[in-house]
């Protein structure tokens, strides 16, 4: 990571890392551990970014994060019941999209928008790993997590401004025919 970030950047970033290798590691020990750390981090991730926003005096940013974060999960809930797509389990048929890939999602994409990639990165390694836990627990196949993944993008995309102070941000472009990335810088 270079010196030319901004502080506030540089500092969500290793606070991110070292809370996610610190809820790894304490839940690693417990019975189906991975299970547990997915259910710990589907949450801890959400608390994580608000409470970053609130510390760091963002206002504007954690009441943005509030309605995304909401509609996010409003969003999920109705495609769940509307959809009826049957969970690898058989338990029921409210597999798609994952509520905790969701969650999960949600803070991680809020970060982007808001603070930029760099901050985000690993809020969405952790929100794969949360993914990956739903997935492996045979409680969602991977296209219910990608759905959670768009379904966040697009209520942090619509809700979330960036933020004034940043000097580099990333967007991704999506069209009909075509991918691809912005990238604005400001000095």
């Amino acid at each position: 990571m270079s010196n030319t970030n901004p502080p506030m950047i540089r500092s969500m970033t290793r606070c991110g890392a070292v809370a996610l290798l610190g809820l790894c590691a304490a839940t690693a020990s417990w019975a189906d551990g991975n299970r547990r750390a997915g259910d710990v981090l589907s949450w801890a991730l959400p608390l994580g970014a608000a409470g970053y926003s609130l510390y760091d005096g963002d206002r504007e940013g954690t009441l943005q994060f509030g309605k995304a974060f909401a509609v996010t999960l409003a969003g999920t809930e109705v495609l769940k019941r509307t959809t009826h797509v049957e969970r690898p389990d058989h338990s029921d048929d409210e597999s798609f999209p994952s509520g905790h890939a969701s969650r999960a999602f949600s803070a991680a994409t809020f970060v982007h928008r808001r603070y930029g990639f760099e901050a985000a990165l690993p809020m969405y390694a952790a929100a794969t790993y949360v993914g990956w836990t739903r997935v492996h627990a045979d409680q969602h196949r991977w296209r219910d997590v990608a759905g959670s993944a768009v379904l966040s993008a697009a209520a942090s995309w619509w809700l979330v401004d960036p933020r004034q102070d940043r000097r580099v941000s990333v967007l991704p472009l999506v069209g009909p025919r075509s991918v691809g990335v912005e990238v604005a810088a400001s000095w």
